[in-house]
Formats: structure tokens, sequence, C-alpha cells
């Protein structure tokens, strides 16, 4: 039983995906929420993991990449996907005595209440 309603949904869902007007209303608007969902889900292990890494870089006194030289570090050093899952770059903001990494978010627009950042301090005397 339980066989043959997947395989009635998988038809259906065939179907569907069949018609151009439904395959297209399919794709844009139907995954969405969950793909942000997920995403929303992901990044602030994704950060903590980030910012960790950053962490033991400025504990043997290293700098802080800077934030033009962010992707590269990124692509070389990080352990985790270039961008976030929405496709846009990380970002890593420096304060005097803390820095910031983080994600825009679903939007893609920074500095909106939908990004996600994780800010850590400096080491004193730094």
């Amino acid at each position: 039983m339980l066989k043959r309603v997947i395989l009635l949904l998988l038809a259906v869902f065939a179907v569907a995906m069949a018609v151009p007007s439904t395959r297209q209303q399919i794709q844009d608007n139907a995954f969405t929420p969950v793909t942000d969902e997920i995403g929303r889900r992901l990044v602030p292990r994704r950060l903590v993991v980030m910012a960790d890494q950053l962490d033991v870089r400025v504990s043997r006194a290293e700098r802080l990449p800077e934030p033009d030289t962010f992707a590269g570090w990124l692509r070389r050093d990080y352990s985790g996907p270039e961008t976030d899952p929405w496709g846009n770059p990380w970002y890593i903001v420096h304060g005097r005595s803390s820095y910031t990494v983080g994600s825009m978010g679903p939007d893609g627009l920074p500095r909106t209440e939908d990004d996600l950042t994780e800010t850590r301090n400096l080491p004193r005397g730094r």
C-alpha cells in the first residue's frame, strides 16, 4: 500500500514537471521556504566554525584577513563552503576590539534583519 502511494506521488510529480507552467512554478517558489529554513539552520554553525578557525589564526599572532582578501582566505584556509547557502559571499568586518563574520541571509542584502553573524572579541594587547 505504501509503495503504491509513493509511486502515485512520484507519478503526479512527474506529470506536474512535464507541464512547463507548473514546472516553472515548482522550481521558482515551492522550495524557497524550505531552502531558506535549511540555510538558517546551517549558517550559524558554519559561522562558529569560521570564527574558530580565525581565532586559531589570531592565537598564532597572525593577522585577520582584510575584507578585500577574505574570499582568498576562504578558498585557501576555511574548511567549509566559499558561499552561504543562498550563493552570497561570506563577509568579515573588523572592529577595534572584535571582528564579525557573517552571511547576508536569503535576501542577499547587507545590514538587514535576516543577516546571520558571529562576533568574536580580539585578545587584549593586540
